[in-house]
């Protein structure tokens, strides 16, 4: 669609990714890293990152934690 080209999206604006913790040296390349479905970017993963035996165990001690992306997203809006 020419409409959306050029695209500015400020995305630290809605959850920091090129600044604080999820900055990683600038290793944000493709929105699909996140995204997997191009049609509705509001669908994300956490996970192609944070695999499942390392956060369960960060998250032991954490009352009500589930390994999914939204509940990632409840309690670490700001990626903290």
């Amino acid at each position: 669609n020419p409409g959306w080209t050029p695209a500015e999206f400020d995305h630290d604006q809605y959850f920091p990714i090129y600044t604080g913790t999820h900055r990683q040296g600038e290793a944000w390349n493709d929105c699909v890293e996140c995204h997997a479905n191009p049609s509705n970017y509001a669908d994300f993963t956490c996970f192609t990152c944070h695999l499942q035996p390392e956060m369960d165990d960060k998250h032991s001690e954490e009352n009500g934690y589930e390994y999914l992306s939204s509940a990632c997203l409840e309690c670490h809006p700001n990626g903290d």
